[in-house]
């Protein structure tokens, strides 16, 4: 999977991706709405439901992942755990209406989270984190693609004295 940002010499950027996931269709939707609005370059990907979401991850790669807590069949922390795994170096934010010190310990242990938000939760503070993380994936692409293409410059430059 390409790391956020990236693309080949010469190509377009390539808009950062957003797996939004939350059992509530209003909610789910809204947030959509809201961070599309905001932020440029940024397509949010949704899904109802933790097993839905874990198959989008294996057909697209996303830069950000927000899920609620609280849904039927999987909960927000066992998505994350196996999200953690399908989608290692992806930032993941955990959305609950239901603040527990305890779910917020494992949420940071064992699934990773970058975020912990609780429900109802101020938009201008979620987009501000939502900006933050982006620009450090973008920023960690550029890094990236940077060292590449010096790797790709020394390699030829020691292929010509040969």
């Amino acid at each position: 999977m390409p790391p956020a940002g990236s693309n080949e010499p010469g190509a377009a950027p390539r808009r950062q991706s957003i797996l939004l996931v939350d059992d509530e269709a209003d909610i789910r939707d809204s947030l959509k709405m809201l961070i599309e609005a905001s932020i440029d370059d940024v397509d949010v990907l949704t899904a109802e439901s933790g097993m839905v979401a874990l198959e989008a991850l294996q057909r697209q790669p996303v830069d950000l992942i927000i899920t609620d807590y609280k849904m039927p069949g999987m909960n927000g922390l066992d998505f994350l755990h196996r999200a953690q795994k399908a989608a290692p170096k992806t930032p993941r934010i955990l959305v609950t209406a239901f603040p527990d010190l305890e779910i917020a310990i494992k949420a940071i242990n064992e699934a990773g989270i970058e975020n912990f938000f609780t429900k109802p939760f101020e938009p201008e503070q979620v987009l501000g984190v939502v900006r933050e993380i982006l620009q450090e994936q973008k920023a960690a692409a550029m890094r990236n693609l940077s060292f590449a293409r010096s790797l790709d410059v020394m390699r030829r430059n020691l292929e010509k004295k040969e």
